[in-house]
């Protein structure tokens, strides 16, 4: 999980660690990752629904190239305003897991960044209903019934809704791998 600066004067003596953008990226084992903003700059508590779109498709460079520099550009009423290169959250493993008529994304953090904002810090562990863009596109209507592979296409959009924090007691799962789980 990454979290983006909020862009500043050029001039700042200080970088603020406000927060502009929120994402994550997930890797497949084919190696496919896959970079998902979320509207509301975090994952979502238990029973909201946040919004979010799978922005870059591809390899890891393609994914998160063009994020993880800082950028220093002009504007004609704020002059030089410095962008700060995104910023790692969190690092962990997660699983689509389908449950009755529907799909969970369930994750668990392995390792959290120290010095990232409490604003955007998810929980250690939590899983999320997801909800496929109903197909054909029309009006925004949302479905249970997808496949993640969906979210192989760049543009694709989503909603995830905060379900529980306790992933693998709710879905009978594992999220991290054997070897990792046991240390």
């Amino acid at each position: 999980m990454f979290f983006r600066p909020a862009v500043q004067s050029a001039d700042a003596l200080v970088i603020e660690l406000g927060v502009q953008s929120f994402f994550f990226v997930l890797s497949s084992e084919r190696g496919t990752h896959r970079r998902v903003r979320v509207g509301r700059k975090r994952m979502p508590n238990s029973g909201e629904r946040l919004w979010a779109r799978v922005e870059r498709v591809g390899s890891l460079n393609r994914a998160l190239g063009d994020l993880m520099e800082d950028e220093v550009y002009s504007t004609k009423t704020r002059g030089q305003r410095y962008q700060p290169a995104a910023r790692a959250i969190g690092q962990g493993c997660y699983a689509f897991v389908r449950h009755g008529d529907h799909i969970h994304l369930a994750y668990r953090i392995e390792q959290f960044e120290p010095d990232a904002p409490d604003e955007v810090r998810p929980t250690e562990a939590a899983s999320h209903v997801v909800l496929f863009e109903k197909v054909p596109r029309g009006r925004a209507t949302w479905t249970t019934v997808g496949e993640p592979t969906m979210l192989d296409e760049e543009g694709a959009e989503l909603v995830l809704v905060g379900d529980e924090e306790e992933p693998e007691r709710e879905l009978g799962i594992e999220v991290l791998p054997p070897a990792t789980a046991a240390g």
